[in-house]
């Protein structure tokens, strides 16, 4: 039996079959796709939903991550260049939005010339339930829906979410 970090990776496919389970019983579709840095991933959406990630990273074997990316289009981005008061909504008012997620969030490639948003929530193993999962998954639905309800109403631009 191999080892990653010393989970067995029996264990690791174990959550992933649980998880795959659970989303394709509450009707979502489940794309899986290979990534390097993740023990599984999957894209996942349903009809009444925003597409999210679902991924195990390979350097936190305890825990999955449940994810969706924004991306602004590049004339979107260009709206945003020309804002005389982008810095301060980026650095506080944005930040509020956020904040009132429950959610972690990373700009790439950076705060000040970011291309993508990703918004995220961990949960643990420990904490691993199916209510638990869903609860997380509606968390990272709604922190998104927030983010782009802002950016409508703030700036006439709608981002995408992938």
């Amino acid at each position: 039996m191999s080892k990653l970090s010393g989970i067995e990776l029996d264990g690791i496919e174990a959550v992933r079959e649980r998880i795959e389970r659970w989303l394709e019983d509450e009707g979502f579709k489940v794309w899986k796709f290979p990534d390097r840095d993740a023990c599984f991933s999957y894209k996942v959406a349903r009809k009444d939903s925003l597409p999210l990630l679902i991924w195990q990273p390979r350097d936190k074997v305890d825990s999955i991550q449940v994810s969706s990316d924004i991306r602004l289009a590049s004339d979107d981005q260009a709206k945003l260049e020309v804002i005389r008061d982008r810095e301060r909504f980026l650095l506080f008012d944005f930040r509020m939005v956020l904040l009132s997620t429950q959610c972690n969030w990373q700009f790439n490639p950076s705060l000040e010339n970011w291309r993508t948003l990703r918004v995220s929530r961990t949960i643990f193993y420990d904490g691993l339930s199916k209510d638990r999962f869903f609860e997380t998954v509606d968390m990272v639905e709604r922190a998104v829906s927030t983010v782009m309800v802002t950016f409508r109403w703030k700036f006439d631009i709608t981002p995408v979410v992938s």
